[in-house]
């Protein structure tokens, strides 16, 4: 079942083409019963999630980055168009909801929805504007995340999101600043299996360890 997607009028600006623009999310026809209940049933961590208007978030922007100390270096990442206050929801993650498959295996844009069921979201192959958040790892000046990926409940579904990291009790978060990058961490377990894949492509040791801090 597919999501709804934007014909190039009403792409975000630097939105690769090869890659379709969801404007809602994509639904795998091999779901089963199980996953699409446990879809449409708040569990108790999901946060209210804001409604924002379908299409291109005001609040980031995509921007290629040209850094060659940045390690998405000849990438893009995402960037704040506005000011972002602690704790506030920046937008969805939008993508393939789908179940247990090898084709989603090897992705690094697969978001987990619910580990009883396997259910994922995932935006290697159609997404929106939050597929470009970056880790913070190796990230110059950067010394942890601004941000966060965050399950949500939409009114009518559990969706994934992302959220600016709140300021906390030592009241040390303080938001995200226009201009600059909206970094998140993918965690330790993400990059420990893009470690393993790397070496066992090429025999050798080729992740940045800073990456598994």
């Amino acid at each position: 079942m597919p999501g709804k997607a934007s014909n190039s009028g009403s792409v975000p600006k630097n939105w690769p083409l090869h890659i379709p623009y969801l404007k809602t999310p994509a639904y795998s026809r091999n779901l089963n019963p199980g996953q699409l209940k446990a879809l449409r049933t708040r569990s108790s961590t999901a946060q209210d999630t804001p409604q924002t208007p379908p299409g291109p978030c005001p609040l980031v922007r995509i921007t290629p980055i040209a850094n060659p100390s940045h390690p998405a270096n000849g990438q893009s990442g995402l960037f704040a168009a506005k000011d972002l206050l602690p704790g506030s929801f920046i937008l969805p993650y939008i993508g393939e909801v789908h179940g247990q498959g090898a084709a989603h295996e090897a992705s690094d844009y697969d978001l987990s929805l619910d580990r009883d069921t396997e259910l994922a979201v995932d935006a290697a192959r159609s997404g929106n504007e939050a597929r470009f958040v970056n880790d913070y790892r190796g990230v110059p000046g950067v010394e942890k995340p601004n941000a966060e990926f965050r399950e949500g409940w939409n009114g009518k579904e559990r969706a994934m999101g992302v959220w600016v990291l709140p300021a906390g009790k030592a009241g040390k978060g303080k938001g995200i600043k226009k201009g600059e990058e909206i970094l998140v961490s993918y965690g330790r377990g993400f990059w420990g299996a893009r470690k393993e894949a790397v070496e066992g492509d090429s025999g050798s040791e080729q992740v940045d360890a800073r990456q598994l801090d």
